[in-house]
């Protein structure tokens, strides 16, 4: 039986230690996905951590909406209980 194999997201070291949530989703025109807590205190990727993207939505179920993401673009919200909103990756 094939198995098949869920995508590995970046995720920034801030969702992963669960200290802030998921408010920044980027699907990034190579296909890569990133979830980010959209603070700016970052050191690049060095902190992050690749996880499933189906372990992921169980931790939080609120970005299944973002699931289908287009590549080339970005969801953001304020906080948890606010909307997505979308907009295309700048180059």
């Amino acid at each position: 039986m094939n198995k098949i194999k869920e995508p590995g997201v970046i995720v920034c070291e801030h969702v992963i230690d669960n200290i802030r949530p998921i408010k920044m989703i980027v699907h990034n025109h190579d296909e890569t996905w990133e979830f980010m807590c959209g603070e700016i205190d970052h050191h690049d990727f060095i902190d992050s951590n690749v996880v499933g993207l189906n372990h992921l939505i169980k931790f939080d179920q609120s970005i299944l909406p973002v699931k289908k993401l287009p590549v080339g673009c970005i969801a953001e919200r304020e906080r948890v209980d606010c909307d997505w909103e979308y907009s295309e990756i700048e180059e």
